[in-house]
């Protein structure tokens, strides 16, 4: 539409730009009509059929605790202000936590191998109930939506 209005013999005077709820829009004259361009309107968006994902919860006193004790005294030399008891804790509280992300990391990889219930075995053998939840939740989920997907290609 620009184009066209600078193509003319008579040029367009701008006069006016107004933001409007479709965006902006601005108005031309020129000598033989007034001219209005409008933005193209926005489809709009269809909802997501996968629940949304739990916020984090905020870490506790205690964990907060344990993390700053990991990094400040876990591989600390012998120079460090650790007592020889935090070293130990932290050290422990360490390999915890590798383990811990270990587990997840073969759970999550089973998951994404399509083997839900080994997944789900897999974090209950290793202890973990908060993941085999998770885990069990998101196989759920996952079914849920490949459903409809999984009926088309029947078709």
């Amino acid at each position: 539409m620009t184009l066209a209005l600078l193509a003319q013999d008579n040029p367009a005077v701008l006069q006016s730009c107004v933001f409007e709820e479709t965006g902006w829009v601005c108005r031309y004259r020129t000598e033989e009509s007034a001219v209005e361009l409008v933005p193209p309107t926005v489809a709009p968006r269809l909802p997501d059929p996968r629940p949304r994902p739990r916020p984090e919860a905020p870490l506790t006193k205690e964990e907060t605790r344990q993390a700053k004790l990991i990094r400040r005294c876990a591989d600390a030399s012998w120079m460090s202000l650790c007592t020889p008891g935090d070293r130990k804790e932290a050290r422990e509280l360490k390999e915890a936590a590798e383990a811990r992300a270990t587990l997840r990391l073969r759970v999550t990889t089973l998951v994404a191998d399509d083997r839900c219930p080994d997944a789900v075995g897999a974090a209950l053998q290793g202890g973990d109930l908060a993941l085999a939840r998770e885990i069990r939740e998101f196989c759920a989920a996952d079914k849920v939506v490949d459903k409809p997907e999984k009926a088309a290609e029947k078709k």
